[in-house]
């Protein structure tokens, strides 16, 4: 595979000059100066929509663009978060939920939702739910678990443990 071409500001103004005052078609003026005809209407494109600063230069904004990115940082409490932070937070929804319920009056909780990869409408969905029957019965198995595990002093294992609770829940 070739090496990207990068192309000068001045360059790109010739060719839609070119493309444009020449009088022939895009995609033979593109074939003449070895380009895609694609990438030349894009060119011509944003030329027509804003000629004084039309293609600022290789890895530039425009300075309208640069001032939106920097009201948006600043808005966001000046964090970024790289995409793969999500990764590291693999906790369930149920627990990145309660995080935000927790902190919300701290940050705001559109950001918080964003940054742990969770939809805002989900989170406020959450608040009103209540408790699923898996989540209730896990509860209650629990409960359980921890009941039989005290009672035996601390000495059951896990094995000892389940024997115990599937045998009074057979019995009953």
């Amino acid at each position: 595979m070739g090496q990207r071409r990068i192309f000068s500001r001045e360059f790109k103004l010739e060719a839609v000059k070119l493309a444009r005052d020449r009088g022939v078609s895009v995609a033979q003026a593109a074939r003449d100066l070895d380009i895609h005809e694609n990438l030349l209407r894009k060119w011509s494109r944003q030329q027509a929509a804003d000629p004084k600063s039309a293609f600022p230069g290789h890895g530039q904004m425009k300075p309208e663009r640069q001032e939106i990115e920097r009201l948006r940082r600043e808005a966001e409490g000046g964090a970024r978060h790289p995409k793969k932070s999500r990764g590291l937070l693999r906790e369930g929804v149920d627990v990145k939920f309660g995080f935000v319920a927790k902190h919300r009056g701290i940050w705001p909780v559109r950001w918080m939702c964003g940054a742990l990869g969770v939809s805002h409408g989900g989170f406020y969905a959450c608040l009103g739910r209540p408790p699923s029957d898996r989540s209730v019965y896990d509860a209650m198995l629990e409960r359980e678990i921890r009941s039989s595990f005290l009672t035996s002093d601390r000495f059951y294992g896990a094995r000892r443990v389940s024997r115990k609770i599937y045998r009074t829940r057979d019995d009953a």
